[in-house]
């Protein structure tokens, strides 16, 4: 049994909610101890970029409903205001938060006009880790399930009727804990890539590139519908081709704008390895 409440100091309280700050308190402290140089910047950024994050995260199902709406006005104006509201807006988005930080974060770089690449490269491992633990919240509170499998299937997890859309009784797979896995290796690599290359901006470009590259993937073998569905493809799916997309078009730009930089520090690392 995995219940979507836990009960502290008698106050219940969601377990996806509870892993959410946990995710934002490891954010913090990976950037804590990844900032060698103290920006000054970096703790102003980082509660915008939560703040957008928030904002895009519950704003984006809204909007990529908004089609649905049109369509079908007139079954959807006789749902009472009370029940419509939380149903159209009741649901957060990774990728509606990622974007919202994501525009948080360039406004106010523009504004004050404080390099944006270096601190969202910073902000790459970190994010991994805090998106990572989100997945496993949305293991216990039983969102963003997997397909029906076999009960002996290893990632097989059977959800009680208390789970967030979840059908209770049915064998799923247990995308979450997949997903949060790989999450944590890619916040592993770019870790790594970050101690190597700091401030160029590799580090959230190699992010975009495997995350879209992961989500898309994982994707197929989600179940929960409700995350839309348009032609072959669900929403995620489209937005990861597009995320790729941009990241391979950084990369490009990455590799040539620091090209004798990143050359020598793989030309440093073979110093010294037998042929």
């Amino acid at each position: 049994m995995y219940p979507i409440l836990i009960e502290i100091f008698g106050r219940q309280i969601s377990t996806f909610g509870l892993f959410m700050i946990f995710g934002a308190a490891a954010a913090w402290i990976m950037i804590k101890i990844l900032d060698s140089k103290k920006d000054k910047d970096v703790p102003l950024v980082f509660l915008i970029c939560i703040c957008g994050g928030f904002v895009g995260a519950f704003l984006f199902r809204p909007i990529t409903r908004i089609p649905e709406v049109i369509i079908n006005w007139e079954q959807i104006r006789q749902i009472p205001f009370m029940v419509f509201i939380p149903r159209f807006f009741g649901e957060i988005v990774f990728y509606g938060g990622l974007i919202g930080g994501a525009a948080a974060m360039l406004i106010y770089c523009r504004y004050f006009k404080v390099p944006m690449l270096p601190i969202a490269d910073l902000f790459a491992p970190a994010l991994a880790v805090a998106h990572g633990i989100g997945r496993v919240g949305c293991f216990f509170g039983g969102c963003c399930y997997g397909m029906p499998v076999q009960s002996t299937h290893p990632f097989a997890m059977v959800f009680p009727p208390a789970s967030i859309g979840a059908p209770a009784g049915v064998p799923l797979l247990a995308t979450q804990l997949i997903e949060a896995a790989c999450l944590f290796a890619l916040a592993a690599i770019l870790v790594f890539i970050y101690k190597k290359t700091a401030g160029t901006g590799l580090a959230v470009c190699l992010y975009g590139l495997l995350y879209s590259v992961l989500r898309f993937i994982i994707e197929f073998y989600r179940g929960d519908s409700v995350r839309g569905i348009y032609g072959p493809l669900s929403t995620s799916q489209y937005i990861s081709i597009a995320l790729f997309a941009i990241s391979l078009v950084l990369l490009y730009v990455i590799i040539n704008k620091h090209r004798k930089r990143l050359f020598a520090n793989t030309q440093n690392d073979n110093i010294g390895r037998p042929d």
